[in-house]
């Protein structure tokens, strides 16, 4: 039964419970429906005090809604740049990524710090969305390139409205060391920092260079000269590590001490 209350906001509440706990699955869905309708048609002009109305109404519905509505109601509330925050937060950390999906990638109401929290805490499906975004700030893609398969980290890579920290470039550099099609990726970028670059088709393989070297030809001389240092470089650090060198320079020096 309904409790007793002389505020309007709470008896629609009420009244949508009591509706939501006995009625129909089509009659829930033609509420939401009609809830999400009457949201949109108001556009951005809702008051502080609205829109927590709004938020306290989706949250009552997606408590006892089917899994297809909420899927919709995160569809069709994902790009309203005033969207009610906390059914947008809701929605962007549920599990199945058919709700989350839409609002991670697409949703205004998310801050970096709830993206980056998300991308700690969620599945790769969540990473994968939220490198979809149109913009993503360096300490978003410091959190996708560490801890993203190799699906996010390309996804990520290829995102034109992506930015990167020198420890990103560094990490992606690292990781493309192993995946040709991430270092076309990476080389690609129109906004990749020389060195890293340089760096990056240094370390990569014949083929992958002749292709960042079409797309980038004035780094022809650089890159020649960045080769003959890594292949001097990777030289050293072998012979510092083979066990028979060491052994074998080890018995030079008796000799020559002797």
């Amino acid at each position: 039964m309904p409790r007793p209350s002389t505020d309007p906001a709470t008896d629609l509440l009420d009244e949508l419970e009591d509706t939501l706990v006995n009625g129909t699955v089509a009659r829930r869905v033609e509420i939401l429906r009609s809830i999400t309708d009457l949201f949109l048609v108001g556009g951005e002009d809702y008051s502080d005090d609205q829109l927590s109305l709004f938020d306290d109404v989706f949250a009552c519905l997606v408590q006892k809604i089917e899994l297809s509505a909420k899927a919709l109601l995160a569809k069709r509330l994902s790009q309203h740049p005033a969207a009610p925050p906390r059914i947008i937060h809701k929605l962007a950390f549920d599990d199945i990524i058919a709700v989350a999906g839409p609002v991670l990638t697409r949703s205004p109401r998310l801050d970096d710090a709830t993206l980056i929290e998300n991308a700690r805490t969620k599945s790769q499906d969540h990473l994968l969305a939220i490198s979809k975004r149109e913009h993503l700030s360096e300490a978003v893609t410091d959190v996708l390139v560490e801890r993203g398969n190799m699906e996010v980290v390309s996804s990520t890579a290829s995102n034109p409205g992506a930015s990167f920290s020198e420890s990103g470039y560094s990490q992606l550099i690292e990781r493309a060391e192993r995946n040709d099609d991430l270092a076309i990726r990476v080389g690609s970028r129109i906004n990749i920092p020389r060195h890293h670059l340089l760096r990056l088709i240094a370390k990569a393989s014949a083929s992958v260079r002749t292709k960042l070297q079409a797309i980038h030809p004035d780094t022809h001389v650089e890159v020649a000269g960045a080769v003959r240092q890594v292949a001097v470089r990777a030289q050293h650090v072998s012979a510092a590590d083979d066990p028979e060198i060491a052994a074998a320079q080890a018995y030079v020096n008796e000799l020559y001490e002797s």
